[in-house]
């Protein structure tokens, strides 16, 4: 098996810098973790929360910690150092490769896709709140075989907000269809295919910082051991 993974994201139309955040590290016992947060607000001030929240969980994987361990530490931290003044969503999407598990941790109003070979669609969507303002908070956490072929899809809010519309049951409905119609695509792709949909609904002038995250687990073409990593960042 193999993972290969896209990361696609625009800041809010005229706002810079955006107030998303999205880093990729690898785990100490084996695999990788994506970690997206959105902070609070827009520009510069949301950018200062979500850099924090993703940072800091990046530093506690790298110290081994479990990710629902990780989901609690952030918050808390998020929580003693705001004041409980500021909020944040938090996605952890984790291959780990020691338990053979493909960990999905929620701290957020957006749900996560998850679309099965065959491309039958899962919406983990059960409730949870973005960390920092609840002195209680705890993550959804779904665990899933790491040895079956699935795509796995998650976003900041700026893609349900696309086109003015709302956090719904309808507007999830259509993200779902887009991103049906992309399943079979590389998460390059996918990533950006779903990104482009949003753009569309905003006309070209985003309303809110956009990011999309897409995760594959497929099959080997051949036997290689090699790692790659690429990235397009404009200047």
């Amino acid at each position: 098996m193999q993972l290969e993974l896209a990361v696609s994201k625009i800041d809010k139309f005229g706002v810079s810098p955006g107030g998303d955040t999205v880093e990729v590290t690898e785990r100490p016992t084996g695999g990788v973790s994506i970690v997206l947060s959105d902070g609070q607000g827009s520009g510069a001030p949301a950018k200062a929360i979500s850099s924090f929240v993703v940072s800091k969980a990046i530093s506690l994987i790298a110290d081994g910690a479990r990710d629902g361990a990780v989901a609690r530490a952030v918050h808390d931290a998020l929580y003693a150092r705001r004041r409980a003044q500021v909020s944040a969503t938090l996605t952890i999407v984790s291959a780990d490769t020691d338990h053979g598990k493909l960990i999905i941790t929620r701290n957020s109003n957006c749900p996560v896709l998850v679309l099965s070979e065959t491309g039958e669609a899962t919406l983990l969507d059960e409730e949870t709140f973005p960390i920092g303002t609840k002195r209680m908070i705890r993550p959804h956490i779904v665990q899933l075989p790491l040895n079956e072929p699935r795509t796995v899809i998650a976003f900041s809010d700026g893609i349900l907000s696309s086109g003015k519309g709302k956090s719904d049951r309808s507007m999830i409905d259509l993200v779902v269809a887009a991103a049906g119609e992309l399943a079979a695509e590389s998460p390059a792709q996918i990533s950006g295919g779903i990104l482009d949909w949003a753009l569309e609904r905003d006309k070209g002038r985003p309303s809110d910082d956009i990011s999309v995250l897409a995760v594959k687990i497929l099959k080997r073409a051949e036997e290689k051991d090699v790692r790659e990593m690429t990235m397009t960042f404009p200047l």
